[in-house]
Order: C-alpha cells, then structure tokens, then sequence
C-alpha cells in the first residue's frame, strides 16, 4: 500500500494492538539541538541548529495531538485527525488563546519555508506574514527580505529557537487541559518540551514516557 495511504488508514481505522508515545522521542531531539544551538550565544554567532530544530519541534507537536487524540480516547467521531489532516486545522479544536493561536500559525509557516526551500528573489521586497509576526514578537531582526535566501537566513538566531519551544510547550500545556481526566498524563508529556528550556539534566527522553495497548 502507498505509504501514504497506510499512515492515513492507521490513523482513520484503529486496529488493535501495542503502541506509544513518540512525541516525547521528537523533543529528545529538539533537546539535543537546542543545547548546540545555546553555544553560539556567548559568541554571538547565527544559529544555524535551528533548521534541524524547528522541524523536528513541529512534527514532536504533531505527533503530541495524535496521541491526545487516539490514547485512551474513542477516536471515531473525531472528523479533523491529527497526522491526518493540516496540524493548523487540528488545533482549531482546542481553545488557544488568540495570540498563541497566531503565534503557532507562524511557527508552522517557518517550518514550511526550512523545509519547502524557495531561496529565489522575491520580485518585490515585503514580510512574509510570518516573519512579520515574528517581528512583532521582538524574535526576529533585519531587514525586509529581499529573496528566499535572505528569509531563511533571517531565521539564523538562537532567541528564536528558544521562543519557538517556549509557544510550542504552551500550546501542549492548553491540548492536555482540555481534556481534565487525561490532563495529568498529558502535562506530564509536556513536560518533555519545557525541560528543553532548562538545562541539560538526567534523564534524556531515550524511551516513550507511556505505552498503552489498543481498545
């Protein structure tokens, strides 16, 4: 079958079996290439960790909603499915404020232009909607671009990264809430991300924090 299709089918028809967390596996890596992403502070250098971090960061959400959704929950009557439909959509099913709404609407536009590359001229010189927001949140420096090259290059910077985790954490925060008897295990999966922000302890995340057999 088109992998496609079978992650699709996974996910739209539940069969019974073994399975767990990954998300907590994700933000191990989001973890690891924070912590190089910290050394260019001191020095003031461009943080270029940041194109493997922001990915993996938004896919470590992605798997999070999945989870939320199919973890010791019915699933069936659910008809905007995490991994499955456009994460954007997803999170409209959650009660984010408006400003962290936005927030992650940027964040998912700045994981599309890292990994969908168009680093040619612009034409005319303007803010893609989320840079500009990204300005407006005091995380990004510099000046319009004028090309895709000169986006991504914008994007360079450790404050970002560490601005990127923090809303993510807060997002998850919000998905684990909205469910009161579930909250406890969830908050605890979010738990991954926020320690992203502190420094480097002992546990590193290697196994899932849960696993759970299908009904």
């Amino acid at each position: 079958m088109n992998d496609r299709k079978q992650r699709e089918a996974r996910l739209r028809n539940r069969e019974s079996g073994s399975w767990g967390t990954v998300s907590t596996w994700y933000f191990h890596c989001v973890e690891l290439v924070f912590r190089e992403s910290e050394k260019t502070v001191p020095a003031a250098q461009p943080s270029r960790w940041v194109y493997a971090g922001l990915p993996v960061l938004m896919t470590g959400v992605e798997a999070f909603l999945v989870e939320h959704q199919q973890m010791l929950n019915d699933s069936s009557g659910i008809e905007t499915l995490a991994g499955v439909d456009p994460v954007r959509e997803v999170l409209k099913l959650y009660p984010l404020p408006d400003e962290l709404r936005r927030d992650l609407d940027a964040l998912i536009e700045i994981r599309n232009l890292i990994v969908h590359p168009s680093q040619v001229p612009f034409g005319k010189a303007e803010w893609p909607d989320s840079l500009q927001r990204l300005c407006e949140r005091k995380v990004l420096d510099g000046n319009i671009p004028q090309s895709g090259t000169h986006a991504l290059a914008l994007l360079e910077n450790h404050r970002l990264f560490a601005w990127a985790v923090e809303k993510c954490a807060e997002t998850l925060d919000v998905v684990a809430d909205s469910d009161p008897e579930r909250s406890w295990m969830f908050r605890g999966s979010a738990g991954n991300l926020w320690r992203v922000l502190k420094p480097a302890v002992g546990s590193h995340g290697d196994e899932p924090i849960a696993s759970f057999p299908s009904p």
